[in-house]
Parts: C-alpha cells; sequence; structure tokens
C-alpha cells in the first residue's frame, strides 16, 4: 500500500444542519495504533483531546490511550445505527466528527470516498464551543433546530436521547458524555428526514 496516499480530509467549517466534520482511512482497526497519528494530524485544530467516542463496528480498542508525554484519552465506544465514525472530543467541549473508511477499502474507492467529503473556503474549525450539559438540553437543542413545535415530537427526541445515554453509564468522563448522545440522535434524526424524502421521490404504485 502506498503510504503517501493521504488518509485525512477535513471539511471547513460546517453548517449548523450537518454533522460531519471529514473522513478518515485508517490502516488497521486497532485504535491504540491508529489515533496517535490522527491526533497528530488534528493537533492544529484540536491540540488537548480529552475523549473519542467510536462507532462499536470491530474496532479493538483499550479503555484508555495514553500518549508519550500526554495525558490519558478516554475510549468509549457507542452503538448507533449510523455509518462508522470517531468522534474526537477535546477538553474545552470542541469535537470533530470523523465518517470512518473502512481499512480494507481499496485504495481508489477510498481515495475517492475522501475527495466526496466538501471542502469549504472556510477556515476549519471544531464544531460547538458550549455544549449541552445534560441529555435533556441535548433533546431541548435537537427539538428546537428541527423546529416542528410539538410536544409529542420533543418528547420522542427526549426519549431518544435518554435511550442512548443509557450505553454510557459506566464512562469515566461524563461531561461529555452530551456530545455523544447528540451526536447519535441526530444522526437519528438526519436519517429519519432522508428516508421520509425518499419514500416522497418515489413514484406512487400503479394498479
Amino acid at each position: 500500500m502506498n503510504d503517501t496516499l493521504p488518509r485525512l480530509r477535513l471539511t471547513g467549517r460546517r453548517a449548523p444542519s450537518e454533522h460531519i466534520d471529514g473522513a478518515w482511512w485508517p490502516t488497521s482497526k486497532r485504535l491504540a495504533d491508529e489515533l496517535p497519528a490522527l491526533m497528530a494530524a488534528v493537533s492544529d485544530v484540536m491540540p488537548h483531546i480529552a475523549m473519542v467516542g467510536y462507532r462499536r463496528d470491530g474496532w479493538i480498542a483499550p479503555p484508555s490511550l495514553t500518549l508519550d508525554g500526554a495525558h490519558p484519552v478516554e475510549l468509549l465506544e457507542f452503538v448507533s445505527s449510523e455509518p462508522p465514525t470517531v468522534i474526537l472530543i477535546g477538553e474545552d467541549g470542541h469535537h470533530l466528527t470523523l465518517r470512518i473508511i473502512d481499512p480494507d477499502t481499496d485504495e481508489g474507492q477510498a481515495q475517492r470516498s475522501l475527495a466526496e467529503i466538501p471542502r469549504r473556503t472556510a477556515d476549519i474549525a471544531p464544531a460547538g464551543g458550549v455544549h449541552a450539559r445534560s441529555v435533556h438540553e441535548v433533546a431541548k437543542k435537537l427539538a428546537e433546530h428541527e423546529g416542528r413545535n410539538d410536544p409529542a415530537r420533543d418528547a420522542q427526541i427526549l426519549q431518544w436521547c435518554q435511550d442512548a445515554a443509557v450505553q454510557f453509564d459506566e464512562a469515566r468522563i461524563q461531561t461529555f458524555v452530551p456530545i455523544l448522545v447528540e451526536h447519535i440522535v441526530n444522526n437519528r434524526i438526519h436519517h429519519e428526514h432522508h428516508s421520509a424524502t425518499v419514500s416522497m421521490d418515489q413514484p406512487a404504485a400503479t394498479e
């Protein structure tokens, strides 16, 4: 494999409606081996990473990772129906969400997948400064962003957030759990909207 090929692509500053900051093509599924290079690559925009959340889909990972001369970084897995992702969370709550390209992907396809990530003219910046401090704040934020003003829908989003949060009950660092919950539920909302759009675009069946 050509080690000079790019393996990371970041967007510029993303819109509030988006929840992906780039894509990453690791060489393996051993996070302890892969994360040091990734963290070094994003150090200009996120110099102090406290936690890495990753979707449970075959990764091999210790509970935490300690780099030479650095503090431990907690690795926290989660369950989600979205495509594989990792979320790098800084000590200040800023975070980068990266779509994962499977390590076994053919070089040509991997490069095409990286190229599909839009490159904007604005400076690259991690998302969110002040993050929600509780599951209820996450639910309120997502409901307000969706803008339906429907109490039943708001209650549904809150339930999704509570369901997503349960899997993090044993996390050593609880401070950043709302970020992961927001990511999981936001993706669920995006998927629901996309499915509804596809359904509307399909021609009606004729008898």
